[in-house]
């Protein structure tokens, strides 16, 4: 006689089914997650799991247009909740020391709008916290710190969801080249040689410069250098 005992599913499989049903790119609230998964105690903690499995889930730590108890579903990944088995090849990690680094080398500041962590923004009563994000997460991925960006939450935010497209490299090499004065191609110069920006046109076009590929990025300062010695 067949087993006709109802198969245990754990508490991941249960959450990432919940997930599933809420839909990608759709917000939901931590009272929604736990009224649709009865029984599973620590149901934001299996939520948060299920991120090592390609899962994507924003807070309004690193979403500032949500709420405190809202989070938002931005990518549906491994689907364990239908017998997928998770990828050979999971997303690289950032060791903490390497992260530790890259903040130290910013500046422990965000590296496309200067916001320093913990410093309050200046039209809303929220502060900056920042994280370390892969600039080229094509395969294989590279963790060293030439492809690394701090941003803060709202930058970090604003690249996903603007819907505006990247800077190409001629864009970011033709923006500097209408720098009015050749102290500002010095500066901007600097800048990309530091990693660490201010807060003016010449910070702008060295925030894109830093969104440019490992290789455009390189021939986009090159270039600039040469422009700077032709003008000796």
């Amino acid at each position: 006689m067949a087993d006709e005992r109802p198969v245990r599913r754990s508490s991941k499989v249960k959450v990432a089914e919940f997930l599933a049903a809420v839909g990608q790119g759709n917000v939901f609230t931590k009272l929604q997650l736990f009224e649709g998964v009865p029984g599973v105690a620590q149901a934001d903690r299996r939520m948060r799991d299920l991120r090592e499995l390609g899962w994507k889930i924003d807070n309004y730590k690193t979403d500032p247009r949500l709420q405190p108890d809202e989070y938002r579903l931005t990518e549906i990944g491994t689907r364990i909740d239908l017998g997928e088995q998770p990828k050979e090849a999971t997303r690289p990690r950032i060791s903490a020391s390497r992260r530790r680094e890259a903040l130290e080398r910013a500046g422990f500041a965000c590296q496309t709008c200067g916001m320093r962590a913990g410093e309050p923004y200046p039209d809303e009563d929220q502060r900056a916290v920042l994280s370390v994000h892969l600039i080229d997460a094509t395969p294989p991925v590279d963790t060293e710190l030439p492809n690394l960006r701090v941003e803060c939450q709202r930058c970090h935010a604003g690249n996903r969801g603007s819907g505006a497209g990247l800077a190409t490299p001629q864009d970011v090499l033709t923006r500097a080249s209408r720098l009015g004065s050749r102290e500002e191609k010095r500066r901007l110069y600097r800048l990309m040689q530091s990693g660490r920006p201010d807060r003016d046109e010449v910070d702008l076009i060295f925030g894109e410069w830093l969104r440019l590929g490992r290789d455009d990025r390189v021939e986009v300062m090159l270039k600039l250098a040469g422009a700077l010695i032709e003008e000796d």
